[in-house]
């Protein structure tokens, strides 16, 4: 998954085309090598298109964080407590990396996640309902009651 987080035309004006663009890209994966294969990509592309174009671009790695998987010892207390509420059980790769990644290097780690309208999230239309926050609060309260520190 690649997201353009920022981006900037100079001078910006409504009927002129830019003479400079800065932009973000950030790029996620479930699995190191396949980020830094998109990020690859990525680049090899651009510079297709400068040297296709006679244009110029500047290309520098703000961050670069590995791949933080969940700890299946805590996903499967997780699982148990959403099954208690009655809800299926999914897991799905995420590439949020919240606080995750820096209590990873600390600290085994888990996500929950809580359902959106239409999956979207980190965006103004992102919308939960009343009943969805429920769930996760009380699956939330049921792994904590629950929570055992032993891996199986």
């Amino acid at each position: 998954m690649a997201t353009v987080g920022r981006i900037e035309a100079k001078p910006g004006a409504i009927n002129v085309i830019p003479g400079e663009v800065q932009f973000t890209i950030d790029v996620r994966a479930p699995e190191d090598s396949l980020r830094e294969g998109a990020v690859a990509q990525i680049r090899t592309e651009i510079e297709n298109v400068c040297k296709q174009r006679n244009l110029h671009a500047a290309i520098e790695s703000l961050q670069d964080f590995p791949s933080s998987t969940c700890a299946d010892w805590l996903m499967a207390q997780m699982d148990r407590a959403v099954a208690a509420q009655g809800v299926p059980v999914r897991r799905l790769p995420s590439g949020a990396g919240h606080d995750g990644m820096a209590i990873k290097a600390i600290a085994d780690i888990a996500m929950l996640f809580v359902r959106c309208k239409r999956g979207i999230s980190h965006n103004p239309a992102e919308a939960i309902t009343a009943e969805d926050a429920g769930i996760g609060a009380r699956v939330l309260l049921d792994f904590i009651e629950k929570f055992r520190a032993v891996r199986a």
